[in-house]
């Protein structure tokens, strides 16, 4: 029987895109327009704010922090010791609608998702987009025709991209190639509701946050949900397989207070679990 979660940080608005470095885990707190980094202790620290609402980021071979902003539709390097910040492209003439996550592949390729509409307020349609960026090549168009690309996991081969497709209900993979290129694209799994992020382990199944079902999955590579983490009330945002032996399960979850419908209040929290089997790939 797994153990009950535990809870790490709280305080938070809509953790997104964990990601670990240093004994620390930085997290975009997306409707607090932060980044924040939080101890194994549990206490937040804002790095920088993010005026373009924080949406994706990964680490780059050099320890920066390459950084997607929603809203602003740029990719910003931010140093994550002092937050300092430097915008190294700017994908407002190019982009559908909102940035939204990303990972970085050992190469210095980097992906980052186009939602294709703006959740909430457009009608839904398959047309994001995953856009490759490269600090000496800059930005091309990787793949397209996405049912709002959400989280991806690079596996631990460095040759298979896994990307979710939250509003096609589905978990799409790709063969990653030179210079950036994706090709292959298949299903690897079909989910029963929409999902946000996710992990792998080394067992390679993943991790996957359902949004609306208040839940973690774990999907084997077959396809099938073999393992569940509930959250009842909560939305399931985010995880990430992490510390320094990779297995605590890093679980971003979200309470939505709708009292004012207009004005929603939101408890982002951050739990943890330990894993019997450890992380692997990226993030």
């Amino acid at each position: 029987m797994r153990e009950q979660p535990v809870l790490l940080a709280s305080g938070l608005a809509w953790p997104e895109s964990p990601r670990w470095r240093d004994g620390e885990l930085f997290i975009s707190d997306v409707h607090h327009f932060r980044l924040v980094k939080i101890s194994t202790d549990g206490a937040v620290e804002t790095v920088c704010t993010v005026e373009g609402r924080p949406a994706g980021m990964d680490f780059a071979a050099d320890g920066s922090l390459l950084l997607a902003t929603g809203v602003g539709r740029e990719l910003l390097r931010i140093d994550p010791s002092t937050g300092a910040r430097q915008r190294v492209a700017d994908l407002g003439g190019v982009a559908k609608a909102f940035l939204n996550d990303m990972i970085t592949h050992r190469s210095g390729w980097s992906w980052v998702g186009d939602t294709g509409f703006r959740f909430g307020v457009d009608d839904p349609v398959a047309n994001g987009s995953l856009w490759a960026y490269h600090p000496d090549y800059g930005v091309k168009p990787a793949a397209a025709d996405i049912f709002f690309p959400n989280g991806m996991v690079i596996g631990p081969d460095d040759t298979t991209l896994y990307l979710v497709e939250t509003f096609g209900k589905r978990i799409s993979a790709f063969d990653i190639g030179e210079a950036g290129a994706l090709t292959n694209r298949r299903i690897h799994a079909e989910l029963p509701g929409k999902a946000d992020g996710m992990c792998l382990d080394a067992d390679g199944c993943l991790w996957t946050a359902m949004l609306f079902e208040g839940a973690f999955l774990r999907i084997s590579p077959a396809g099938d949900v073999i393992e569940r983490i509930d959250f009842p009330g909560r939305n399931a945002i985010a995880c990430v397989a992490a510390g320094e032996d990779r297995r605590t399960l890093y679980l971003c979850v979200c309470a939505m207070d709708r009292t004012d419908p207009d004005n929603p209040v939101r408890h982002g929290e951050i739990y943890t679990t330990t894993l019997a089997v450890p992380g692997a790939g990226r993030p």
